[in-house]
């Protein structure tokens, strides 16, 4: 039963790729290359999305270890934990910050 339902998946992929190559040498819109091939519009546009993310290269950058170094700070009678990263970068959190603050800080190092 696996086995079928592996062969029908591969079917279905098989399909769908072939209706989307067909469709980048045409100079017809997606919608309309659909509508000539009688194909659900939002289903075309699912497959391609998800087979353009299938296709996407996969690189693995690595990346310099460099030490986080922590070290307290006291400022007007006030704890803070000083975190600097790549000399360039230096993060004051307050003692006594919560869980969401810790995690507002990572997503926003995450981004940059």
């Amino acid at each position: 039963m696996a086995d079928q339902l592996q062969k029908k998946n591969q079917k279905r992929l098989q399909f769908w790729q072939e209706h989307i190559k067909a469709w980048a040498l045409t100079e017809l819109s997606q919608r309309e290359y659909c509508r000539q091939n009688n194909l659900k519009a939002n289903r075309f546009t699912y497959w391609k999305r998800k087979l353009q993310k299938e296709s996407l290269p996969v690189e693995f950058i690595q990346i310099p270890a460099e030490p986080v170094q922590p070290a307290h700070l006291f400022c007007n009678n006030e704890t803070f934990l000083r975190l600097t990263v790549n000399s360039r970068l230096t993060i004051e959190i307050p003692d006594g910050f919560t869980s969401a603050t810790l995690k507002q800080v990572l997503l926003t190092l995450e981004e940059i």
